[in-house]
């Protein structure tokens, strides 16, 4: 890799959803030992920061990931303000009202609930509403979906992302998106808007996950 670009793990959770395990006080550190110029907090339902954060050259993106009534989750970006979750057309309205961008997470991953390939999403409403595609994944559990999902970005011609989907320190850093000539945060939003991404990545082994898996259903179960 080039010494202009800069990796970015654009999909990452933190304590602040339920189901995460990162405390946000270690992520810098945590973004140093990957070798990580930036992390997107893209904490489920409600985002935990509504600005970038920067320090020491390196930046914590603000973002969400949202749960639609209809067609299943997708990410929004530098988002500033609080989003309520509703059709998945209206929350990608909401999302570009403020400038921020759209990003559709693991879509044809089938072994979750909440995946475009599971809710049907139809592709005329990814070709309308949806910025970037996720293409790596490392959550996902076999290689066979994360290509898919590229195959998808290049039939609807979207620029992809790539993002770890981490719940807890092992996981993060295993899925990269990498940008070019980048100093400041508005760099990193012009870079994705225009498109101009590399990814790398891979999907991790399942033993990986299984302490994420455990933590999850211990703090879902009572809510459930």
């Amino acid at each position: 890799m080039s010494s202009r670009l800069s990796a970015f793990d654009l999909h990452t959770h933190t304590l602040y959803s339920r189901d995460g395990l990162n405390k946000p006080s270690t992520l810098f550190k945590m973004m140093t030992k990957k070798g990580l110029r930036g992390m997107a907090l893209t904490e489920h339902w409600q985002p935990s920061i509504l600005k970038p954060i920067i320090r020491n050259d390196r930046f914590l993106l603000n973002g969400c990931e949202y749960k639609s009534s209809d067609h299943g989750e997708l990410i929004g970006l530098f988002i500033t303000e609080p989003i309520k979750n509703r059709t998945f057309a209206e929350i990608a309205e909401d999302i570009h009202d403020q400038n921020a961008l759209t990003i559709l997470p693991h879509p044809k991953d089938p072994f979750r609930k909440q995946t475009a390939t599971r809710k049907k999403l139809p592709e005329n409403l990814i070709s309308k509403h949806v910025d970037l595609i996720e293409g790596i994944n490392s959550r996902c559990l076999l290689p066979i979906h994360n290509t898919q999902a590229q195959r998808l970005a290049r039939r609807l011609g979207k620029p992809v992302t790539a993002g770890s989907d981490g719940h807890f320190s092992r996981e993060v850093g295993h899925g990269r998106t990498w940008l070019q000539d980048i100093e400041t945060a508005d760099d990193i939003y012009e870079e994705l808007r225009r498109g101009r991404t590399q990814i790398t990545g891979h999907v991790c082994f399942f033993y990986v996950h299984i302490p994420g898996f455990i933590w999850q259903r211990l703090r879902k179960w009572p809510y459930e």
